[in-house]
């Protein structure tokens, strides 16, 4: 492979899948992968990101008026990104709202990062996933600009911003995105928030696919795992603010108002 071939299927990239490609080469040695590396980068053939991360400018387009796709970007922040939450919501095509923050998720040492007037946030990967040593389940692989890009599917994103509403937007936001979904898998909505292992998060996700039974063809055989883990006492579905919060008994969960009366203030109309 050329380095020509390189860039064209690696549009960003990291540090080590450089070098790999210079190991493919027989060039082993890291002094030349770096040598060639900040050779490119003073030449305008790519631009640095961040540490170990970079972009390959196109022959028509300098450095500076570079304007690098923020989905790759976080795609590739670390080794193993899993774009989530409210981003996963944006590439699923059903976010209510455009961000321009943008969400990954890791096992690795991360810290955020803004680039190009954009942020990037790393969140760790659910504990539960971890204890069970399964950071990839409901992990899907699409296809960017050329570049393969690991995304939560619908029905984690779907427990993931119930579970991390304050990373998707808040109520509202989840809210009017997660009815835009038109297809989920109720068994792996039901099998993935199980294994979080998370009283609430039973109760927020049962509540909300009770309320789409019709549209999502839910069956209370499919709701009892969910009753059964549902929290003993009541609890709050998230922080308290100065929200008026009321209880769902069925659930034994606290939900704010305007999320069960699905009430919210629009631009320039009084309620």
């Amino acid at each position: 492979m050329s380095i020509e071939q390189f860039f064209h299927e690696h549009l960003v990239f990291r540090h080590k899948e450089f070098a790999d490609w210079k190991t493919q080469q027989k060039k082993i040695a890291a002094s030349s992968v770096n040598t060639a590396l900040r050779y490119y980068v003073n030449t305008g053939r790519i631009k640095l990101i961040r540490r170990k991360l970079y972009a390959v400018v196109p022959p028509n387009q300098s450095a500076e008026s570079l304007v690098v796709d923020p989905y790759l970007i976080a795609a590739k922040a670390t080794e193993d990104a899993v774009l989530g939450y409210h981003t996963a919501l944006e590439l699923l095509g059903v976010a209510y709202s455009a961000f321009q923050q943008f969400t990954y998720l890791t096992e690795q040492k991360s810290k955020p990062f803004e680039f190009q007037g954009q942020w990037f946030q790393p969140v760790w990967v659910p504990t539960g996933l971890q204890k069970k040593h399964d950071p990839l389940f409901g992990v899907e692989v699409v296809d960017r600009q050329g570049v393969m890009l690991k995304v939560t599917n619908a029905a984690r994103t779907f427990v993931d911003v119930l579970d991390r509403v304050e990373l998707s937007g808040g109520w509202e936001e989840v809210c009017r995105s997660i009815i835009n979904l038109a297809v989920v898998d109720i068994d792996e909505v039901v099998h993935y928030c199980l294994m979080l292992g998370n009283a609430s998060l039973s109760a927020k996700v049962g509540y909300f696919l009770s309320q789409r039974q019709g549209a999502f063809a839910v069956t209370e055989k499919q709701l009892k795992p969910l009753l059964n883990s549902k929290p003993k006492i009541p609890q709050y579905a998230s922080k308290r603010g100065r929200e008026e919060f009321q209880l769902v008994k069925q659930w034994n969960i606290l939900l704010p108002v305007s999320v069960i009366n699905q009430s919210w203030e629009e631009p320039g109309v009084d309620i």
